[in-house]
C-alpha cells in the first residue's frame, strides 16, 4: 500500500530448475479475496510479465468485503499449462497504516514514522518493525542518516535524524521523504511519502551566449573552429595542388608532341 490508499497485491511465479528457482513468464493467475471459490470474491485475473511478476489492485466492487475483516486473506490459483503446473497459494495479512511526520527539535530535523494495525475499529501500534526512513531520488531511495532502518517502539514510532545537508530539491527546494516497510510478515509492504522544504533549489546557469560544444555555430570553441577550418583549408590546398599538377602535365605533354 502506498500513501495509505488503495492496496494492491503482487504475484510472482517461479519454476524450480535444478536447485534454483527461476522466474516463469506468461502464467495466468486468478486471485480471490477471503473466499477462494466464490465468484463474488474474485479480485481479477492477471498474467505474469517477462520477470514472472504481476500486480493487481483491489477493485471498488470488493470494498465491502475488504472492510469485513481486519485480517483479510488472499487466494491465488493457476491452472496447469505447458510451462507451469497447477498451483495454489494463500496469504493473510493485517490491515495497517503507516503515518509520516517531521519535527524540529532544537534545530535538529527529525523524521518520524508511526505504524498501526487495525483490530476491528481500533488502531493498535506495532512494535519491533524495521522502518526505512529515506529521501526519494530519481534512482531510488537515499537514507536520511547513517542507519539503514529504525525499529518501532511500543507506541509504533520510529524516528531518525535527517542529516543530509545541501541535498538538491525541486524548483522550490522541496524534498520527498518516505517511510518504508519492506515485505513484513504481518503487514506486507507499506510506503508513505511527504514533501518537506529541506532541500536546496537547483541553480541553473544560463551559458547560452558562451562558447561551448553544444552552442550554435558562431559560438563554437575557438580551437574547434581552427581545427575544422584548418582541415577544410588543407583539403582544398591538396585539391588545388593536384589540379595544378594535372595542368602542368598537360602542358609538358603538348610541348613534347
Amino acid at each position: 500500500m502506498i500513501n495509505n490508499q488503495v492496496p494492491y497485491l503482487e504475484v510472482q511465479t517461479k519454476n524450480k530448475v535444478g536447485r534454483a528457482f527461476l522466474s516463469q513468464a506468461n502464467v495466468p493467475v486468478t486471485i480471490y479475496l477471503n473466499n477462494d471459490s466464490d465468484a463474488e470474491s474474485l479480485m481479477g485475473k492477471v498474467v505474469t510479465n517477462e520477470k514472472g511478476i504481476a500486480s493487481l489492485g483491489l477493485p471498488a466492487t470488493l470494498a465491502a468485503r475488504w472492510k469485513e475483516k481486519s485480517n483479510p486473506t488472499f487466494f491465488a490459483h493457476t491452472d496447469s499449462s505447458a510451462n507451469f503446473n497447477a498451483a495454489h497459494e494463500e496469504l493473510s495479512m493485517n490491515k495497517s497504516r503507516l503515518e509520516l511526520d517531521t519535527a524540529n527539535e532544537d534545530g535538529t530535523r527529525i523524521v518520524k514514522a508511526r505504524l498501526f494495525k487495525y483490530e476491528k475499529d481500533l488502531r493498535v501500534p506495532i512494535a519491533g518493525v524495521d522502518v526505512r526512513l529515506a529521501v526519494k531520488r530519481l534512482g531510488g531511495y537515499l537514507k536520511i542518516g547513517e542507519e539503514e532502518s529504525y525499529t518501532t517502539d511500543s507506541t509504533g514510532t520510529a524516528q531518525g535524524e535527517f542529516n543530509r545537508a545541501d541535498l538538491p530539491g525541486d524548483a522550490l527546494g522541496n524534498l520527498e521523504v518516505a517511510a518504508l516497510v519492506d515485505d513484513h510478515d504481518e503487514v506486507g509492504t507499506l510506503e508513505t511519502r511527504m514533501e518537506v522544504p529541506w532541500g536546496v533549489p537547483p541553480k541553473v546557469a544560463n551559458n547560452f551566449q558562451e562558447r561551448s560544444l553544444y552552442a550554435t555555430g558562431n559560438k563554437a570553441p575557438i580551437w574547434l573552429m581552427v581545427m575544422a577550418y584548418g582541415c577544410i583549408a588543407g583539403v582544398w590546398m591538396v585539391i588545388i595542388y593536384l589540379i595544378a599538377k594535372i595542368v602542368q602535365m598537360k602542358r609538358v605533354a603538348r610541348n613534347i608532341s
